[in-house]
Parts: structure tokens; sequence; C-alpha cells
């Protein structure tokens, strides 16, 4: 077996907001929190997050990518797509495990923003629908900083080398991150991917190799 290891530093330039299950009085969506109460970006977040971007970058190169998130429209013969081989699906478990990215030089003081439902369809607020949203702030000086993990174990480093390449497209490829994005919140500076194969550094250029092939058409799934 083959393990991959990726570090992935994520750099935001505004504030954060991901609803987390706790309750705080005053506020309609609270933070997501550890269990030690501190800020954080869920690892279901950033994983989905990753796989939207993918599914859109390998399906504009014209590369066969399912149809996610409804099960039905996701694959389910022995052999699926790139997007499900490295993300998994509710047939085919994904043999990464993504951590939830704890958030550095996140000020200790939540703030809280008030917010308006606003219509779509009308492009109007909707009558009495105040709410208010907790939100991690960010400023020029100290922008948020958050550090994620994500590890697994692949049949051969061939497998291992495209997953990294995926996760690392992915992250080149996002705008925001998180809720309220329409708000002007989780907007990305950079997202930096550092990965290892079997404890040694896989090289940018490797990562390149990959995605000129996958451009070009070349190790279509």
């Amino acid at each position: 077996m083959t393990r991959l290891e990726m570090e992935l530093i994520i750099t935001l330039d505004t504030a954060l907001h991901t609803t987390g299950n706790l309750r705080r009085p005053g506020v309609d969506k609270a933070m997501a929190r550890t269990a030690q109460g501190d800020p954080v970006l869920p690892a279901t977040t950033l994983k989905g997050f990753l796989r939207e971007k993918a599914e859109i970058l390998l399906r504009a190169w014209g590369h066969p990518v399912c149809l996610g998130p409804e099960p039905d429209r996701m694959c389910k013969g022995p052999e699926p797509c790139r997007i499900c081989r490295v993300f998994g699906n509710p047939r085919h478990p994904s043999p990464l495990r993504f951590s939830d990215a704890t958030l550095i030089h996140a000020d200790e003081d939540l703030s809280v923003r008030a917010g308006v439902a606003i219509s779509r369809h009308r492009r109007a607020a909707f009558p009495q629908r105040l709410f208010f949203m907790e939100t991690v702030p960010s400023i020029p000086e100290r922008p948020i900083r958050g550090q994620a993990w994500c590890e697994g174990d692949f049949f051969d480093p061939t497998t291992a080398r495209e997953a990294a390449a995926l996760i690392a497209l992915a992250a080149r490829w996002g705008i925001a991150i998180g809720g309220g994005k329409t708000r002007g919140l989780g907007w990305i500076r950079e997202i930096k991917v550092n990965a290892h194969i079997d404890g040694e550094p896989l090289p940018e250029s490797a990562l390149v190799e990959i995605w000129r092939a996958w451009r070009e058409g070349t190790h279509v799934a």
C-alpha cells in the first residue's frame, strides 16, 4: 500500500461562517466549533468544496464525471469515475480522510452580523426574516488562516499521485468557502497543499505533469 498525506493551509481575505450544531442565545446561525469551543471549518465543508471544484474542472476538460450529489446519479459500476475514486460515493468509500480545519490567528471574539433573507425570485427581502449570524472576523493585518490534514492509503503510487493532483488542482480553483458566500464571507486568498507519499515530499512538477495530461485528454478514466 502507498500512503498519501496532505497538509492544506487555507488563507481567507474575508470573515468566515460555517453553521454548527450548537445553539447560542441571540444568534440564529452559530459558528461550527470543536468540542473545546474553538471555531472550526468542518471536514465535510472542506471535502465538499474540493469535490465540487474538481468535478467542474474535469468536466470542463471532457472527462466523464458522474452527477452528484444525488446517490442515484453517482457511479454504480465497479469502475467509478476519477472523482468517486478519490472522494468516494455511497457505494465506494473514499480512501481519503479529511480533518477539520483549525483556524489559526483568528480573533478570540467572534462577531455577530445581522442579515435579511432575500427572495431570489422576487429580488426583494422577505418580510419578518431578520436573522443574526456568527462569524470569525478577518482584518487585512490578520487574515484568517486554517490548517487541515488529509490522508489515506492507495494500492499504488500512481493512484496516490493522481489523488494528490486532484486535491491540489481543486484547491487552486476555489473562490469562496463556507456559508454566506454571496454576502462576501469566506473569500479565499490561497489554499496551499503540501503532499507527501510514503513520507517523501511530492514536488509540484509531478502535479503539473498530471494536470497537463488531464487537460490534453490523456489518462482519461
